[in-house]
């Protein structure tokens, strides 16, 4: 009788998850794991706690590269009609709002519980509380060092997230592993981020929501532009809009460059109808410092 390939996956999110998955279902002998104390623990924090799992509206405009092409081709192999049916097939029905795809349930949580229980159907052998430092290469395959303990594996997966979230198990820790196997990297930047802005008036208006542009400039030229319903907070601002400019910030402070935000991004947002509101929010703001506010989008 042919030997089971043995695969282990590092990271028990959602790819890790889905990967130990499909590769038990294709018979190998499947190991996973997860440095936390259970998988899925940054699936529960997604879309609000409801989970947006995929979007129905993808074109290559909707993602970001250094490479503009290469997103594209690895969503064209796995787009949202395949992630629908693959999750259909585990028991999660989607509830689409207006092309943002969540489970029927509401319930992030939903996810999370399917996915376990489908490495538990396809039996995969879970670690949890275990954190991977090392994959080394050995003559028979590798050897996965960790905490107080080592595994083997013909082949590796490596699904150990970003570093977008510490608290769940994204902090980082893949790209070392990464490093220590010869892959080179990227400068590794925040992307989809809130901004931090200076002036203490931030904490008056905290909590209005207007719909409204932003545009970022690093060192005097535009960078970017969005539109949409932009969230002020107490530490500066935030919503899908200041998201999706956010990337540019990031690469313009990596590179030394000064990125602010312009006068039309306040003048275009809050007059009219939302007027009334910012005044109630913060009735000493006069009108110079309402132009410094948007000057400062960006510290």
């Amino acid at each position: 009788m042919k030997k089971k390939n043995r695969i282990a996956v590092i990271g028990g999110g959602v790819s890790g998850m889905t990967a130990a998955v499909t590769a038990a279902e294709q018979g190998a002998d499947v190991l996973l794991l997860e440095q936390k104390e259970m998988t899925g623990k940054k699936i529960l924090v997604t879309g609000n706690g409801r989970c947006n799992y995929t979007n129905r509206v993808q074109t290559p405009q909707c993602y970001r590269s250094d490479d503009p092409e290469f997103p594209w081709k690895v969503m064209q192999k796995f787009p949202a009609e395949k992630i629908l049916e693959l999750f259909q097939e585990m028991g999660i029905y989607p509830k689409d709002r207006n092309g943002y795809i969540y489970p029927n349930s509401d319930q992030a949580s939903s996810v999370a519980e399917t996915l376990q229980e489908e490495l538990e159907r396809t039996g995969v052998e879970v670690h949890t509380g275990v954190r991977c430092l090392e994959i080394r290469r050995e003559k028979n395959g590798f050897k996965i060092c960790a905490e107080g303990k080592s595994f083997q594996a013909d082949r590796v997966i490596l699904c150990a997230g970003s570093k977008a979230a510490p608290v769940t198990g994204s902090d980082g820790s893949g790209y070392d592993i990464a490093k220590k196997m010869g892959h080179s990297l990227i400068p590794v930047l925040p992307a989809l981020v809130q901004l931090q802005c200076s002036g203490k008036f931030f904490k008056n208006i905290a909590g209005v929501r207007v719909n409204g542009k932003i545009i970022l400039y690093t060192d005097g030229t535009e960078a970017a532009s969005d539109t949409g319903e932009l969230q002020l907070a107490a530490y500066g601002l935030s919503g899908i809009p200041v998201f999706q400019v956010s990337r540019y910030a990031s690469r313009g402070l990596y590179e030394g460059k000064k990125s602010r935000g312009d006068d039309r991004f306040y003048a275009g947002t809050f007059y009219g109808e939302n007027a009334g509101l910012f005044k109630k929010k913060s009735p000493k703001q006069t009108r110079k410092n309402r132009g410094a506010f948007s000057d400062r989008i960006i510290s």
